[in-house]
């Protein structure tokens, strides 16, 4: 206990220290460092710990993972998700080695005979950076340790890209603040609007606010009624698919992927809707998601829509992105 005391310690001081780099490299992008014979095996691993995909309708897995020979590290290292792993101790798997020379003597020997499989730290090269590592005896031990805790480092990775998603998104230079200082006096809640997004429909009278913006198309758009308009899972997902045909009256929700699970939406909780959108007159669709949820100070149901169309690309990152725009919804005034 002293010893992991002590290790946590020492990754806190080096952590802290702000001359490191920002971390590079795309925010849904992991670095893979490990042999080509243990690849395989570690990515079954990962599998287990990085589940999520995004049907567009396509298969896109929202992490995208990018394999590097150990020999490489010193040039990945400062990436923003890095995992080494190694499997096994022989003398011939350059992954392995790696490890060895990373860990203290504690830490490899608690990996290889112990029950310290996975080891996860943040900044320890760079700064906004999640650092992984991976190590046992064997596949069956490794295995059984990440189905434990792969919905913990999940989340990790998801708080990770959040917040340099933020960043980007969220420059107080580019945040249109009139707007969204406005939408708050007419109606009593607000969202971040960032550069770029134009108002498409604002109207009192349906109790809708929608912004968008092109090339690739990003909409995103807030309803609310008056009193609680849901109460299980069929009457969300009755609510849900009534509002596309209602406000934009040539999109639906298809069936396919088509998902109602109960959620977060900030402190609310809510049922989140996900799934594809199509156009009723075109070949056109792609992937949404939606949160309804209901404030019980105001009295209000709202429903909270994000959907993108871009054809041909990987859609996950833009995806993200609106939804992160949507989940700075406040009711109460925000103070500088």
């Amino acid at each position: 206990m002293l010893r992991r005391i002590l290790f946590l310690f020492l990754i806190i001081a080096f952590s802290c220290d702000k001359t490191k780099p920002v971390a590079q490299g795309g925010d849904n992008e992991i670095v893979l460092i490990c042999s080509k014979f243990d690849k395989p095996q570690i990515e079954s691993i990962l599998s287990y710990i990085l589940t999520d995909t995004l049907f567009t309708p396509q298969a896109e897995p929202y992490y995208k993972l990018i394999w590097v020979e150990p020999e490489r590290f010193n040039d990945v290292k400062n990436y923003v998700n890095v995992i080494v792993a190694g499997i096994g101790s022989s003398p011939s798997n350059n992954g392995a080695k790696l490890i060895k020379n990373i860990l203290s003597e504690d830490q490899y020997s608690s990996s290889m005979y112990g029950d310290n499989h996975i080891i996860f730290s943040k900044d320890i090269f760079a700064r906004d950076q999640n650092f992984l590592i991976i190590n046992g005896p064997s596949v069956t031990k490794i295995k059984k340790l990440s189905i434990d805790q792969g919905p913990w480092l999940k989340k990790q990775f998801d708080l990770l890209f959040e917040k340099r998603q933020s960043q980007f998104l969220f420059d107080e230079s580019t945040l249109q603040k009139e707007l969204e200082d406005e939408v708050f006096s007419k109606y009593g809640w607000s969202i971040k609007i960032p550069w770029g997004y134009t108002v498409i429909r604002d109207s009192a009278e349906q109790q809708i606010f929608w912004i968008g913006r092109d090339l690739p198309f990003r909409w995103l758009a807030v309803q609310w009624e008056k009193g609680l308009l849901f109460s299980d899972s069929s009457s969300v997902s009755n609510y849900a698919n009534q509002f596309p045909v209602k406000f934009f009256k040539n999109i639906r929700y298809t069936d396919y992927k088509y998902k109602v699970e109960p959620s977060m939406f900030n402190d609310y909780g809510s049922w989140k809707i996900s799934g594809l959108w199509e156009s009723i007159e075109e070949a056109q669709g792609g992937p949404f998601i939606s949160h309804l949820f209901y404030d019980e100070k105001k009295d209000r149901t709202y429903f909270v829509h994000s959907m993108i169309f871009h054809p041909g690309r990987n859609k996950f990152l833009l995806l993200k992105q609106v939804d992160i725009v949507a989940k700075t919804f406040y009711t109460e005034m925000v103070m500088e």
